[in-house]
């Protein structure tokens, strides 16, 4: 059991809400320690922070985008904070109500509005070909000012199909940016479409898939020649929608489900048709973000793949489940590697997974220089055995601690921000452009439940398991759901 918070204590408002959602700037934020003089640039999370209360029944990941910049020079942290203006949040800031039903389902929203783009564009931040992208995956990204955080435009790079990926995927060795759209021609269809964008913001290498089913795929992985899109058991029904249900419902009938696409369609790897994609499934689980991911090439030309991902057993979205349905069961989580054998024909089921991290784990990170290659270091944020957080142990919300794992050695190093804390997605920022893989510093935000405060913790992998800083804030800020570092520009750093 979970004590309940004390009414007169600092985190206790005496049972009452509060629909307080806030923009703003801080400078010269107070800092405990020493913030490394290396670190120059900015973090950039994004928060589901609804400006007008939500339809009840809403999943926890409606909300409109608010965008929380840490701005880090000299050992100095600057704050701002402000809303991404969506075309849906200045139509409901300008009729000074909820307009917006529940999530993704415009069958629910006003009339009025069922013509408008509904993205609230809060899912990550990208920053690339110069422009800093809000995501959402309903729909194509907002282009914000790096330095004032305004809206600047939406679909930036005239992009293909009506929807781009909350987690495109950086190839630093191609510089490439993967990207994906599912439902990419309305609402539950079956189409995806996935292309690259080039330094330039150019799109090549486009192609069009089919999903074995109207699926929700949040991530993927890329190797140096593949994509694999990783889909949740969730289905979608438009005839469901019609009549006032979640866009999304969960089926305990639907496998962990894998679709593997070439990223070249004009240059196929050996064996592989035009136009085609395999799909490959294992047991039901829900995979809800991946970290690295690589391929390797046999001497007779077999290719495997590899990626890790969280490997979760139960509904980790209530709302999205029947009305009958226990949301959450035995609570069972891990860490994994899988593997996908190409030499196997399409609906193979894959062999079980390699556990890397015996203990829940979610929004891991890696050194991001090294994604398509194998690499030694992961940075996740766990739930650790026999410690009791501030709420249940689910995931992704119950996650109290820093893993820092190494995969070579098997040894796992930890930090723990104390009790009543919860923590959020780390970002990994490398010493130095020429680092060894994993040499650098973990910064994530922590949610001090307990005196209901925000810091935001810097750790040094050195020594991972004390802070070399602690950022506070001046107010308890948003949980996000995704956020990146950017180094500052060559102008903003002189």
């Amino acid at each position: 059991m979970f004590p309940p918070l004390d009414p007169n204590g600092p985190n206790g408002f005496f049972g009452l809400d509060s629909s307080f959602s806030h923009e703003g700037e801080a400078a010269d934020l107070v800092v405990f320690g020493e913030i490394p003089k290396e670190l120059n640039g900015t973090f950039y999370r994004i928060m589901v922070d609804p400006f007008y209360p939500l339809q009840e029944g809403n999943a926890p990941i409606e909300g409109d985008g608010n965008i929380c910049a840490i701005r880090i020079k000299d050992g100095r942290a600057d704050l701002k904070v402000r809303y991404v203006d969506t075309e849906r949040l200045k139509l409901e800031r300008q009729a000074n109500k909820r307009l917006f039903g529940l999530y993704r389902n415009p069958f629910t929203h006003h009339p009025c509005v069922r013509a408008a783009v509904d993205s609230t564009a809060n899912t990550n931040l990208v920053f690339w070909a110069g422009k800093l992208l809000a995501l959402k995956e309903s729909a194509m990204p907002y282009h914000v000012h790096l330095d004032t955080l305004e809206t600047l435009s939406y679909d930036p790079f005239k992009s293909p199909g009506k929807t781009f990926s909350a987690h495109p995927k950086v190839d630093p060795f191609t510089e490439e940016l993967v990207v994906f759209g599912y439902e990419a021609k309305g609402l539950g269809t079956e189409d995806i479409v996935i292309y690259a964008l080039d330094k330039q913001g150019a799109i090549h290498d486009e192609q069009w898939i089919k999903s074995p089913w109207p699926a929700f795929i949040h991530d993927c992985a890329i190797t140096p020649n593949f994509i694999i899109l990783v889909l949740w058991p969730y289905d979608a029904d438009v005839e469901h929608m019609k009549k006032g249900g979640q866009h999304w419902v969960y089926n305990k009938d639907r496998p962990a489900t894998f679709i593997v696409v070439p990223r070249r369609p004009n240059n196929l790897p050996a064996g592989w048709k035009s136009g085609e994609s395999r799909v490959y499934f294992w047991e039901h689980a829900v995979l809800l973000h991946t970290a690295g991911s690589w391929e390797v090439t046999a001497e007779n030309g077999d290719i495997k793949l590899y990626f890790e991902s969280s490997r979760i057993f139960y509904n980790v979205f209530p709302t999205m489940g029947p009305p009958t349905d226990n949301p959450f069961g035995d609570f069972k989580a891990d860490y994994v590697k899988w593997e996908i054998d190409l030499t196997k024909p399409a609906n193979t089921k894959v062999a079980d997974p390699t556990v890397i991290l015996d203990m829940p784990g979610e929004m891991a990170r890696i050194d991001e220089r090294f994604l398509t290659k194998p690499y030694e270091k992961l940075f996740c944020p766990v739930i650790p055995p026999g410690k009791q957080g501030p709420i249940p142990p689910i995931l992704p919300i119950g996650l109290h601690a820093y893993a820092l794992l190494d995969k070579a050695s098997g040894k796992t190093e930890m930090f723990d921000p104390g009790s009543g804390c919860t923590i959020e997605e780390p970002i990994f920022v490398p010493r130095s452009k020429d680092a060894p893989e994993g040499d650098g510093w973990v910064m994530g935000m922590i949610q001090r439940l307990d005196v209901n405060r925000s810091d935001l913790v810097v750790l040094d992998t050195k020594n991972f398991a004390k802070p070399v800083a602690v950022v506070q804030l001046p107010f308890r800020i948003k949980g996000q759901i995704h956020g990146n570092w950017v180094e500052a520009l060559p102008d903003e750093g002189a």
